[in-house]
């Protein structure tokens, strides 16, 4: 399975690599919102993770153009933020399927990714 990790932090996105790596998935990397779409848009991934603070598109703008958009409309996005719940429920509303706050423990994250593929999966 190949997820799409969008995050503008270097250090965050090299982390969340080797972590969903160790758990032999396939790993893409976008630095902010805007290279996010272009990855999603010719990878296809089977999730994205996506920050929501970023620059040149946020994530909660990511996550509204991605469900527009036929190809990837129903892939399942995490959204995680360091900026509180309220932030969290936006990107729920903007069409996230799943939001957390950082900093986010490994086996909560890797539970709500296994959630979400298992749903897709269904």
């Amino acid at each position: 399975m190949k997820i799409l990790v969008v995050d503008d932090s270097d250090d965050t996105r090299e982390m969340m690599t080797k972590l969903l790596e160790l758990e032999s998935f396939t790993v893409i990397t976008a630095e902010d919102g805007r290279a996010g779409l272009n990855k999603a848009y010719s990878e296809l991934p089977d999730l994205i993770i996506t920050d929501i603070n970023m620059p040149n598109l946020n994530g909660i703008e990511m996550i509204r153009m991605l469900r527009e958009h036929p190809g990837v409309g129903g892939v399942p996005i995490m959204a995680i933020t360091a900026y509180g719940q309220t932030v969290a429920t936006e990107a729920l509303a903007a069409g996230a399927d799943r939001a957390a706050t950082k900093p986010i423990e490994f086996t909560s994250l890797m539970h709500g990714i296994k959630q979400l593929l298992l749903r897709t999966a269904e």
